[in-house]
């Protein structure tokens, strides 16, 4: 009978020393949650809400409009757009608040990273085709749910894109655009080289670089509306760009860089 009560008080200790371990499990919060967005863990399914925690091997999927802007304990900030998925997969932190290791498993969809604190080498973004390394970045990345080709372009820092079979390039410059497929890494150049129909293509991947008003300000990048709303280089002949900030004669660019006509 004794052996029988020193082992339920046993077990009833252990279970009260893990609980704290897996409270201490939250990596991050959700400060902002627009609807139709929710995490799974272990086989159970929650609805996110503004200031719910986020926990590593959370799979984190998103509505038709559905928004989640997550802040983690090392400062990095990441934004899963609409109709996207992805799994929190490894987050280890230090005592002073900085990781050594964060790694995120893009599954598909529109998503934005702002590094933190923690050494650049910590971070990995793993998508189906290949991962992506960063060097104090500020970037967006779409993951193709049906070809799973992953783009990404880079408004600071650079970005090291590195196929699954060995092929790496490296992605620096305001604007620019790489691409991560089934068999290579490629840059695809200044997106304001980009026109016709693949600029249009290219306004629903990033598509926060086209409209920022969803997210909140320390989650906006500053220059990010330069590399989709301005008017294409290759689609401007020259003779019509007589007027402010390169926009026609007769227009001027308002604050998000657009060309509207004169008053």
């Amino acid at each position: 009978m004794r052996r029988l009560i020193g082992s339920l008080a046993g077990a009833a200790l252990a279970l009260f020393l893990v609980t704290p371990v897996l409270a201490a499990d939250s990596v991050g919060s959700a400060r902002d949650v627009d609807p139709q967005a929710e995490a799974a863990l272990s086989g159970a399914t929650r609805t996110l809400v503004v200031g719910a925690d986020v926990f590593m091997g959370d799979k984190i999927t998103t509505g038709e409009k559905g928004i989640v802007q997550i802040l983690f304990a090392d400062n990095t900030k990441l934004v899963v757009g609409p109709k996207s998925a992805l799994t929190i997969d490894e987050y280890l932190l230090r005592n002073d608040n900085t990781a050594t290791k964060v790694a995120i498993d893009l599954l598909g969809g529109s998503f934005r990273f702002i590094t933190g604190d923690s050494p650049k080498s910590a971070y990995e973004v793993n998508t189906p085709t290949g991962t992506i390394g960063v060097r104090g970045t500020k970037y967006d990345v779409y993951v193709d749910w049906k070809t799973q080709i992953a783009y990404a372009i880079v408004y600071q820092g650079q970005v090291i894109l590195r196929e699954d079979g060995g092929d790496t390039d490296l992605l620096t410059g305001l604007c620019h655009i790489g691409i991560i497929d089934t068999e290579e890494t490629d840059l695809l150049g200044d997106s304001n080289e980009i026109f016709g129909e693949k600029r249009e293509e290219l306004k629903g991947w990033f598509r926060f670089s086209l409209d920022q008003s969803p997210l909140l300000n320390e989650f906006r990048v500053a220059n990010a509306s330069s590399c989709t709303r301005r008017p294409p280089v290759a689609d401007t002949p020259e003779s019509l760009v007589t007027g402010a900030g390169g926009c026609p004669d007769g227009q001027s660019p308002n604050t998000d860089g657009e060309c509207r006509p004169n008053d």
